[in-house]
């Protein structure tokens, strides 16, 4: 039977009419008081999941009623089992050995576990007794394997540019006006995985204007973590080599192909909080993740930290009322451990090369070679060999790597083969340790290089080298929660100069408002000697910080403000400052602008110096790029690596498209990272290379009940890749209207289906409920179609169809009431 049809009405429905259901227990009671049974359980289906309130997905449902619904067991191995203690986690692998799992079962084990009709998802709650701390990671995996990425485009290309001026009201070195004019150029493609990259520059103070970067060719087997690259080589090398200028081939072990892999230890660190806040992680100065969490335990792992270096790390813990806490810590980094079994290697074999006036000149009279292979053989000891060379030498060396019960200790010997012996050699000794009391923080860490006077490497400037002894030693610990302690040394002769030693200590300490370091040093050297002073100050302000620093040496001092521009279009940035020195002054003051097809910045900067010299300049720059992907083109910002295209798809309604929603904390300003327009499609130009990320896309104009705004994609780019993204289908219109039986009564808390009229049996149906007053909200249907609504009581199963007028744009109401050939159950009170 096909029901009557009126006019279209595309004007938003109530809250209401849309939805009246309301908690679970409360409808089904009411549906037994109205009608005198219980009310039918909504289809087996596709449903969301909320556990502890966090989306973790969409999964196959049946329902049921409050005791006999179940779930696909894939839930519990996915989102379950990670979070839950031992105990709790090996109940959790017994029930979910079979396909389904029962509501009934998980509650058993004392989980709180709830359909919700109204809205549509199972929610499940884990009591904080059951679960484990909640792990923040910046680096792991995460935990789901079954994610639907989205594919990288065939072919995709970009020509991406920044350019500057510098306008010169005030000097006393040259002439006034426009000066400086530069340009670098980014041009990248892929095709089919394989990535080309070349770099130009343009600069009018150069004798020649313009020069080029590199220019290569690199393709990545993601599954074996290899980098192939040709050209102009990036060179893959350990961290004692020095990476010499090359052009040629290599192949080299590229672990960060899988960001998410842990092949080295992992670094830790636990808090909690007893109110919901914004935690933002600071390593070494620069922010690095920020999270926005409820209260709960929580423990923050893999840190990215910096190798040989004090990696400070601030956790910055802003709550909605304002008030900021910051917890301070250092992480030392031990030394470089592979897992068991793990093979890291490079080889890169090519020529030598140099810029100068008159451009890139390779040396084809020599070669360079330079590669290594490291191989883990247990947990504590890793061993390696490496080698460089060109026609005068060849440096063979070994490493061997030992986390000793007393702390890790690294070994590397070098010499050259064509003339081995103690003056073409190189030995470099490495020690770590850190305390396992992490509330105590002591570590210490040392390093000695003893080298040769004719030892030579392939990025070495002089024939002998000038350094023969080097030694270093560094030590600290926590004094208590908000203080720390470091004190360190070092020594280093160099050959015809004389020697050079240094000793100091430093202590920080961290205010609720900020943080303070002070040090001092002795220094000796031929060109100075004597105590040396620093002091260093960070205050956060909102967005903002305020930073200040002085070294007693050359009495040089700064002060500067820096406000990070926001994620997103329209967001600007700003900083001040002004540095002193005692032959040297300069003020500052910069502003930025991201907008959506470009970036901007101008910047304004007088300096003046003891001989006269006075200086005041105001810089511009400016930055935009062309991009591609499978035939699609755009204007957006530069790329930084990767980037994607969102556009419409065919037959989609004509909106604009706003991609990435974000709002501060403690805001209600939407800002989008990019927007559709006359320009082409949006344009997401950040997009770092093999890690995943999500995309929404909004259509903020667009009516309610189109197929445009809502979607979500989740990629992981290639190296140098591009994607396009298509949102919407010609299912442009939505049906809001009311089931009623054969004698006029609503078809209350019913569900079904509704299938495109001459659809294939392949093309999935759509899903149809109605609430207590028998009213259906249909979404994703095509203008001028229609459809089938199935719906089943009991063991009757009854038809109707519905039809959307080809005007349709949004949502279309049925004013009449849509039939069923079936009759409801009686209403208590109905007059026979």
């Amino acid at each position: 039977m096909t029901a009557p049809l009126v006019a279209t009405d595309t004007s938003k429905p109530s809250d209401q009419e849309v939805s009246q259901v309301t908690d679970n227990q409360d409808t089904d009671a009411l549906f037994r008081q109205v009608f005198g049974t219980d009310r039918p359980a909504p289809a087996a289906g596709e449903y969301s999941v909320l556990v502890d309130d966090i989306n973790v997905g969409d999964y196959r449902i049946t329902p049921g009623t409050s005791d006999d619904g179940s779930i696909d067991a894939g839930l519990v191995r996915n989102a379950l089992l990670p979070i839950a203690l031992p105990e709790l986690a090996a109940k959790l692998r017994s029930v979910s050995q079979k396909p389904t799992v029962a509501f009934q079962d998980l509650r058993s084990l004392g989980l709180d576990v709830t359909f919700d009709p109204g809205q549509l998802v199972l929610r499940i709650r884990v009591p904080s007794s059951l679960r484990n701390v909640r792990e923040l990671i910046l680096r792991t995996a995460r935990r789901r394997q079954d994610i639907d990425y989205a594919d990288q485009a065939v072919v995709s290309a970009y020509a991406s540019f920044r350019a500057g001026v510098d306008v010169i009201a005030q000097t006393t070195t040259r002439d006034r006006g426009v000066s400086g004019k530069a340009a670098d150029i980014d041009l990248g493609a892929n095709l089919f995985g394989v990535a080309a990259q070349a770099r130009f520059r343009y600069d009018e103070r150069r004798r020649n204007r313009w020069s080029r970067g590199d220019i290569r060719l690199t393709y990545d087997d993601v599954s074996r973590l290899i980098r192939y690259e040709l050209g102009d080589l990036s060179v893959g090398t350990r961290p004692f080599q020095l990476a010499p200028r090359m052009a040629g081939i290599s192949a080299y072990r590229e672990y960060p192909i899988d960001p998410y892999r842990n092949i080295r230890p992992i670094s830790e660190r636990g808090f909690e909080l007893d109110r919901p806040a914004r935690v933002e992680i600071v390593l070494n100065g620069v922010p690095a993740r920020s999270f926005d969490l409820p209260a709960g335990r929580f423990s923050l792992r893999d840190f990215p930290l910096v190798p040989s270096a004090a990696n400070d790390i601030e956790l910055r813990i802003t709550y909605a009322t304002g008030e900021v806490k910051i917890i301070s810590f250092p992480a030392f980094y031990d030394i470089e451990l592979l897992s068991p079994g793990l093979i890291d290697f490079a080889l890169n074999l090519g020529v030598p090369y140099r810029d100068d006036d008159r451009g890139r000149v390779y040396d084809s009279g020599n070669y360079n070679l330079l590669g290594y292979v490291r191989y883990g053989l247990s947990d504590t000891l890793t061993i390696g060999a490496n080698i460089e060379g060109d026609r005068q030498f060849n440096l063979v060396g070994a490493e061997g790597i030992w986390a000793s019960p007393i702390g890790s200790i690294a070994l590397n010997i070098g010499t050259n083969a064509n003339n081995p012996g103690l003056s073409s050699s190189r030995v470099a000794l490495q020690y770590a340790w850190r305390d396992a009391d992490a509330q105590r923080g002591r570590a210490i860490d040392a390093l000695l290089t003893v080298t040769g006077e004719d030892y030579r490497s392939l990025n070495g400037i002089f024939g002998s080298n000038l350094i023969t002894t080097s030694a270093s030693l560094r030590a600290g610990q926590m004094i208590n929660q908000r203080t720390r302690m470091q004190g360190y040394g070092g020594y280093e002769e160099v050959r015809g100069f004389g020697s050079r030693y240094y000793v100091g200590t430093n202590i920080s300490y961290q205010f609720p408002w900020g943080s303070l370091a002070i040090g001092g040093e002795y220094q000796k050297s031929p060109e100075e000697t004597g105590p040396v002073v620093r002091a260093s100050l960070s205050v956060p302000l909102g967005r903002g910080a305020l930073n200040a620093s002085y070294t007693s040496q050359n009495n040089a001092s700064r002060v500067e403000y820096n406000r990070l521009a926001a994620l997103g279009v329209g967001a600007i940035g700003m900083s001040a400052g002004a540095e002193h020195r005692d032959d040297f002054d300069r003020q500052f003051a910069r502003m930025s602008y991201i907008g959506n097809r470009f970036e901007a910045a101008a910047d304004l900067t007088r300096s003046t110096g003891q001989s006269g010299q006075n200086d005041l300049r105001t810089g511009l720059s400016f930055g935009s790029s062309i991009v591609m992907a499978d035939g699609a083109f755009a204007i957006g910002r530069p790329i930084s690596n990767s980037f994607a295209l969102v556009d419409l798809a065919s037959g989609a309604a004509d909106y604009q498209l706003a991609v990435e929603p974000r709002q501060g904390f403690g805001s209600t300003t939407t800002r989008y990272t990019a927007y559709s327009g006359t320009l082409g499609p949006a344009v997401i130009p950040n997009l770092p290379a093999y890690f995943d990320r999500t995309i929404q896309v909004d259509a903020p104009s667009a009516p309610a009940g189109t197929s445009v705004g809502g979607q979500i994609f989740v990629v992981r780019p290639g190296y140098r890749s591009g994607f396009k993204l298509l949102v919407g289908s010609d299912n442009n219109a939505s049906l809001i209207g009311t089931l009623v039986d054969k004698v006029g009564k609503p078809v209350s808390f019913a569900s079904g289906q509704a299938r495109k009229v001459g659809a294939g049996e392949k093309d999935e149906p759509l899903l149809i409920f109605t609430n207590g007053s028998g009213r259906f909200f249909l979404e994703n249907v095509a203008q001028g179609t229609s459809y089938e609504i199935t719906i089943s009581a009991g063991d009757i199963v009854a038809r109707t169809t519905v039809s959307v007028p080809s005007e349709t744009v949004g949502i279309h109401r049925i004013e009449q009431p849509v039939p069923l050939d079936l009759e409801m159950p009686a209403r208590k009170g109905d007059q026979p």
